[in-house]
Parts: structure tokens; C-alpha cells; sequence
């Protein structure tokens, strides 16, 4: 795998951030960037658990971009790890969701400067709640155009390990409805178990139905840009099936768009 690996200055914290390239032969006339955030960007790029979009992106002539979540690799500090090194930053003022906007928005403006060609298809891939942080991502840069959200969190006073460092009163700001407005010209996939009591079902169910009257209002008539999949994976694993039929999503949107 070619990979251009680069640093950014955000805020006065340095991200560092990975390119992987598709081979000189097979770089598409037409660019796109895909955006794949899992905890890690070497989870996004070389787990087989975790990057199943990294391939078939690159496959098909297209960019990969990632970089560390906020508190997770590399980045963790003294919040502490992972999900409770979130709620317990975000408790506290530092909020690692409005940090992951910075960090897309420097790490784009490095990735597109790098000549991947003019007006790129921008989309983005993430699980859980790196499907959070893509959504949030997306209604706060116009330039992400479509969203893959496997399981995603759009609920924070669901999620126990985040509760561990953040009271639950202090997470309805944080509910994902918020952004509809923001997110109803983007192309959105979410797909959640039936039984995914973790991030709640029931909550990602009602936030494509919001997205969708948001859409609806938005969009010229027939326009038709969202999906749910409610399916049969027990808990809060999505199915392998699933993640590749959210990166077919995703390619079909850079494929299709003007």
C-alpha cells in the first residue's frame, strides 16, 4: 500500500494524518477521497476487522485519508483512553467531537493540496462512534458529500463506557438530531443491529426518520439520499456483509455524482 503519511497543525496540537494512494495505473480521471476513521489510522488502513472500504476504494482509483481519533493511539492524554477519555473530556470542556471537526477540516485542506485533482467526491466511512464523528463531520463541511455510519452512536447518554466519564445530563447537546438540517443535502447510510442495545436501535431509527422529513423539505421531489438497515446482526458488531455494502454505498455515490 502507498502511503504518503503527513502532519497538521491543528490548534496547536500536531495530527498525524495518512494518505494511501492507489496505484499510478489505476487513479481514477474522476477523483474521490474517502474519509475511513476507525480509532486508529492503522486500524483504518491494515486491520481486517476495520477497513473493509480501504481496499475497494483504492481498488478503484480512489484516496484513502485517516488520522486518530481524539483520545484514542497516539492521542491519548490525561483523560484517559478511548471512549472514557471522551466523556470525560467532553465533561470537563474539552469537546473531542468539536476537536474531530478540526482535525477533518486541516486534515482535507492537506490531503486536497496534495493534487488529488480538481473537485474530489469527499465521502466518509466510520463505525460506532467514529460514525458519530463522520456525521458531525459532514454537517459542519460541506465539502463531505455522502456518510457511512455502521452502528453509529447518535445518542451519548447511551453509550456506558462514555457515561463512566460524563454525566448523563450533560449529553443531550450532543444528540445527533441536532445536525439534520446540516446533514439533509448529504447521501447518509446507516445501518444498526435490532438487537444493538450499546448505541440504541430505536435512537438510530428515529434519527433517519428526522433526516428523512429534513430531506424531504430540502431536496427536489423524488430525490431520495438516505438509508436505513435495520438488521439481524446480534449486538454491536456489524456484519462484514453490511460494512462492504456500505462502502458499494459509497462508490456508487462517487461513481454517480455530478
Amino acid at each position: 500500500m502507498n502511503i504518503d503519511e503527513f502532519t497538521v497543525d491543528v490548534g496547536g496540537e500536531k495530527l498525524n494524518c495518512a494518505l494511501a494512494k492507489p496505484e499510478a495505473n489505476r487513479v481514477h480521471d474522476s477523483p474521490a477521497l474517502l474519509l475511513n476513521i476507525s480509532a486508529t489510522r492503522e486500524l483504518a488502513l491494515h486491520d481486517p476487522g476495520q477497513n473493509h472500504p480501504t481496499a475497494p476504494f483504492l481498488e478503484a482509483g480512489y484516496h484513502v485519508l485517516t488520522f486518530d481519533l481524539p483520545h484514542h493511539g497516539e492521542r491519548v492524554g490525561e483523560y484517559g483512553e478511548g471512549l472514557l477519555g471522551m466523556g470525560r473530556a467532553y465533561a470537563a470542556g474539552d469537546d473531542p467531537f468539536e476537536q474531530f471537526v478540526s482535525d477533518g477540516k486541516a486534515a482535507l485542506d492537506a490531503a486536497l493540496a496534495r493534487g488529488l485533482g480538481a473537485n474530489p467526491r469527499i465521502v466518509a466511512y466510520g463505525v460506532s462512534r467514529a460514525a458519530y464523528c463522520c456525521l458531525r463531520l459532514a454537517a459542519a463541511d460541506s465539502r463531505v458529500r455522502a456518510v457511512a455510519g455502521l452502528a453509529p452512536v447518535t445518542d451519548w447518554a447511551l453509550p456506558p463506557e462514555f457515561l463512566e466519564g460524563c454525566p448523563r445530563s450533560k449529553t443531550p447537546p450532543l444528540l445527533i438530531d441536532h445536525w439534520a438540517d446540516a446533514l439533509a443535502d448529504r447521501a447518509v447510510y446507516l445501518c444498526v443491529g435490532a438487537q444493538d442495545d450499546l448505541v440504541g436501535a430505536e435512537s438510530c431509527v428515529r434519527f433517519a426518520r428526522t433526516l428523512a422529513g429534513k430531506q424531504r423539505e430540502a431536496l427536489p421531489r423524488d430525490t431520495l439520499y438516505n438509508q436505513l438497515h435495520v438488521v439481524d446482526t446480534p449486538g454491536h458488531s456489524p456484519a462484514k456483509y453490511w460494512r462492504l455494502d456500505a462502502t458499494r454505498y459509497l462508490l456508487r455515490f462517487c461513481e454517480q455524482a455530478p
